[in-house]
């Protein structure tokens, strides 16, 4: 169970809980894994950005209803999450790795 105190770190259980799962792993398929995960850190990264540029859009657009602008909101929040979900798991894989691996284009 991932800690809830304040006083730990961002994602001080979730290292506990992901060691138990990529423990075992051997160091290739780890480092495959790990540039998967950070193939999608990166995309998390461009859709939260994009999120936060059409709510900011629709804040500024003087026609834009208060619905829209709300459901904006919660689409950039929820993107915002995401992204650091996906940060706190791919730290956790180079943490594991002791390198960040190259990402190989494409």
């Amino acid at each position: 169970m991932v800690s809830n105190n304040d006083d730990d770190p961002p994602g001080a259980g979730l290292n506990c809980n992901l060691g138990h799962i990529f423990g075992e792993m051997a160091q290739p398929e780890l480092e495959r894994l790990t540039v998967d995960a950070i193939r999608e850190y990166r995309a998390s990264v461009a859709l939260a950005e994009a999120a936060r540029l059409e709510r900011v859009a629709a804040e500024a657009d003087p026609d834009c209803c208060p619905e829209r602008r709300a459901e904006l909101q919660r689409i950039h929040e929820h993107a915002e999450a995401e992204h650091r979900a996906r940060q706190l798991v791919l730290n956790n894989l180079i943490d594991r790795l002791g390198y960040v691996p190259k990402v190989p284009a494409g």
